[in-house]
């Protein structure tokens, strides 16, 4: 795929390795009631989302968990649950956002939260030597919780359409989530879904971006 000069990144299970079932899991074991009954899902996922776009601080996130949980756990052991999807980042990660970044504005969208983003900035300085992420492999990085809106919400590419002056049709959009695919392509963005058994270094690579 040519005919793009930004490359807007998601950043779970693209640049940044995670574990979804590993978090759901953990955090279910912590519940009083079964996250498979529709009541539960759909009060975490509130939850969630409102954690994810700023409508509640941490203190309120924990807080939403903690009456939902049984009486022995602790606000500790629900950040540990949370933090629990995060892997990590691969070194080699790094030199692709290097390279990408000599021929291309680079943009990042991501649904996150406080929590999840200071494990993530500790994780780079203490494994990685890196302190400037933001700074030294993107031109501008968007955080749903702080920016008001998350993906899929059209509010949410309109903003960084807005903010880093970019055209869609000139943006190459990389996500893991097909509904956050159609939401940008809905917008004109050139879009590219990536798959679980795909190493975003490799598809790049062999596309010929770098």
């Amino acid at each position: 795929m040519k005919g793009f000069r930004n490359i807007l990144f998601d950043f779970g299970n693209v640049i940044i390795d995670i574990d979804i079932p590993r978090a759901r899991s953990a955090l279910e074991s912590l519940l009083r009631t079964d996250l498979s009954r529709p009541a539960t899902e759909e009060h975490l996922t509130r939850c969630i989302h409102q954690y994810e776009t700023g409508a509640i601080d941490t203190d309120a996130f924990i807080d939403l968990i903690l009456k939902n949980a049984k009486p022995h756990v602790q606000k500790e052991d629900v950040i540990d649950a949370w933090n629990s999807m995060l892997i990590g980042i691969p070194a080699y990660r790094f030199a692709m956002l290097e390279a990408l970044k000599e021929n291309f504005t680079l943009l990042m969208l991501s649904n996150t939260n406080s929590l999840h983003l200071s494990w993530i900035l500790s994780h780079l300085s203490d494994i990685h030597g890196v302190s400037d992420f933001e700074k030294r492999y993107f031109h501008s990085i968007y955080y749903s919780h702080l920016i008001g809106f998350r993906k899929p919400q059209a509010e949410a590419f309109r903003y960084v359409i807005e903010d880093a002056f970019i055209t869609p049709s000139n943006t190459l959009f990389i996500d893991d989530m097909e509904e956050n695919i159609i939401a940008a392509k809905r917008l004109g963005f050139k879009t590219r879904l990536f798959h679980p058994d795909e190493e975003i270094a490799q598809v790049l690579k062999e596309l010929g971006h770098y």
